[in-house]
């Protein structure tokens, strides 16, 4: 068992690489509602919890979208759900159920991003 403290604390930041910097910034911006947090040298940075996540273009020979999944947790799972399908985010499939505990059940559902970087809403939901 190791005993020593981890080397790593904490994720402080995501990368993602667009073919169109400024329109997964306005989606990001403007139908996740993400705070930005400032532009520099052609790339965007945003906060989400203490997490920063930063849009730039694609280097040459670099693949968009790939492995990763970015997880996001709702301050409201049902209002997100709603506010997402009516700003026009198309969800992959019906909203999944992980757990279940006492008065509420944990929730994920997938979605896109325009430049197809799967995304998630995964948080708790009242029953």
């Amino acid at each position: 068992m190791n005993t020593a403290p981890p080397l790593l604390s904490s994720i402080c930041q995501v990368a993602l690489a667009a073919a169109d910097p400024a329109a997964l910034v306005a989606f990001y911006r403007d139908t996740l509602g993400l705070p930005v947090l400032f532009e520099t040298n052609g790339m965007t940075f945003f906060q989400s919890g203490s997490t920063r996540l930063m849009i730039g273009a694609a280097q040459p020979g670099q693949q968009i979208g790939g492995d990763a999944v970015l997880y996001f947790e709702p301050r409201d799972w049902s209002a997100a759900e709603s506010a997402f399908e009516a700003k026009g985010i198309a969800f992959v499939h019906p909203a999944q159920k992980l757990q279940e505990a006492p008065g509420r059940e944990l929730m994920l559902r997938a979605f896109k991003d325009p430049e197809g970087h799967t995304l998630a809403i995964m948080g708790w939901r009242a029953v």
